[in-house]
């Protein structure tokens, strides 16, 4: 998607220093595991500002408390320990959660993220993070058919943040040059 660092940011409604910071990162580990294309980067974006919304990896918001309510024994995330819940919380651009999580994309990237989850806030891994998630759940594929609503789902399993995806993947979108004006 050709679009500058400021447009990008004035379309998210985020800092230009967090978008001149993080996209590029997400941007080449995008094309380095080949899930990129402009429309893939518009999904991408507006995933991202939903996910993570100051442009930034972050851990999921909430406390302990929270993530052992959410996440304690859900043997569906490999969460298979007392305190996986809370240690295993989501992290990254794209929240990644869950012990088998941390183990199977720590495997793919080298690097011991179920011994050290915080590893994925680091943002060259949690570029790293988003670009495998994106390619092991074809999300390229489904935002090259424009398939809006299936890319939310893949992301997060249902529809939570679709309205706020589609608050700025429209806008990055005709910004980017996919969508025609308005007739007058």
């Amino acid at each position: 998607m050709n679009l500058d660092h400021q447009t990008i940011a004035r379309v998210l409604g985020v800092s230009e220093a967090k978008v001149s910071h993080n996209w590029p990162l997400i941007q080449a580990s995008m094309q380095k595991h080949d899930c990129y294309s402009d429309l893939s980067a518009a999904g991408a974006l507006a995933t991202i500002r939903v996910e993570a919304p100051p442009f930034a990896p972050i851990n999921e918001y909430g406390n302990d408390a929270y993530f052992t309510r959410m996440y304690e024994h859900r043997t569906d995330l490999g969460n298979k320990e007392v305190g996986d819940g809370a240690k295993f919380h989501g992290r990254g651009y794209i929240q990644l959660t869950g012990r088998a999580n941390y183990e199977r994309y720590g495997h793919l990237l080298g690097i011991d993220l179920a011994g050290n989850p915080d590893l994925a806030l680091v943002p060259e891994n949690a570029a790293e993070l988003f670009a495998l998630f994106w390619t092991q759940h074809q999300l390229r594929e489904v935002c090259d058919k424009t398939q809006w609503l299936l890319c939310r789902k893949r992301v997060n399993g249902g529809l939570n943040g679709y309205e706020t995806f589609s608050r700025y993947l429209w806008p990055l979108l005709k910004e980017g040059g996919y969508l025609a004006p308005a007739s007058q």
